[in-house]
């Protein structure tokens, strides 16, 4: 049977992690097979696995391709026939008629098509939009995603870990001595105001000051 492209691929994939199972027969097709540190039971006869892969999609798991190789069984002869090439032919192998142009479609004197009414929600209906992660506003302005960010550890200063999960320190080794950078001190230079020549003028000056002369007439 000709099997499709990809569900080739799948099933050369799922050979490929069948190499560290270990399957034990039990005998009438059942296997206990052991997978690193699971073990799961097969039934051959049953098409079925613990892993539950095969009941779902019907191509065989690694756990089920191990049994297989190990009754010199191929592993095509197991899919079922939907997955076969002659399937998707007859699936698609009929034709789809082109439309004509909406003007000459014939007015049969159905229902209108509406489209479906609104109901109302409970509660009060949102207002603002849903903010991306860049627009949530922070106590100091838009927080930031950290993706790509490199962490560095309190602790060690090594990468790749926080002071919490720290191995030196739960190990009881001390931290590392933080060097402070130099901080630039910033020197302010007061200038004196200059001072404006101040003017004295005495009484006697302003008394010497021409007064306007006011002129009273009579009525």
């Amino acid at each position: 049977m000709a099997i499709c492209p990809k569900i080739r691929k799948k099933l050369a994939r799922h050979a490929d992690f069948s190499n560290t199972c270990y399957p034990i027969p039990s005998g009438n097709g059942i296997f206990e097979v052991h997978d690193r540190e699971w073990q799961y039971v097969v039934d051959l006869m049953g098409k079925n696995c613990e892993c539950r892969r095969w009941q779902l999609t019907g191509i065989p798991c690694s756990h089920a391709i191990s049994c297989l190789k190990h009754e010199r069984i191929l592993e095509d002869s197991v899919l079922p026939n939907c997955y076969s090439i002659d399937a998707f032919k007859n699936a698609y192998g009929c034709n789809i008629y082109p439309c004509s142009e909406k003007s000459s479609w014939e007015n049969v004197g159905g229902p209108e098509v509406q489209p479906p009414k609104y109901e109302k929600r409970v509660g009060r209906p949102p207002k603002a939009r849903k903010r991306a992660a860049h627009e949530v506003q922070g106590p100091n302005g838009p927080r930031l995603s950290k993706h790509g960010v490199i962490m560095h550890c309190s602790h060690c200063g090594q990468t790749g870990h926080n002071s919490a999960r720290c191995e030196a320190k739960k190990a009881g080794l001390p931290a590392i001595k933080k060097t402070k950078k130099p901080t630039r001190t910033a020197t302010t230079t007061t200038t004196e105001p200059e001072q404006q020549p101040s003017y004295e003028v005495s009484h006697s000056q302003v008394c010497a000051q021409p007064q306007p002369y006011i002129l009273h007439v009579q009525m």
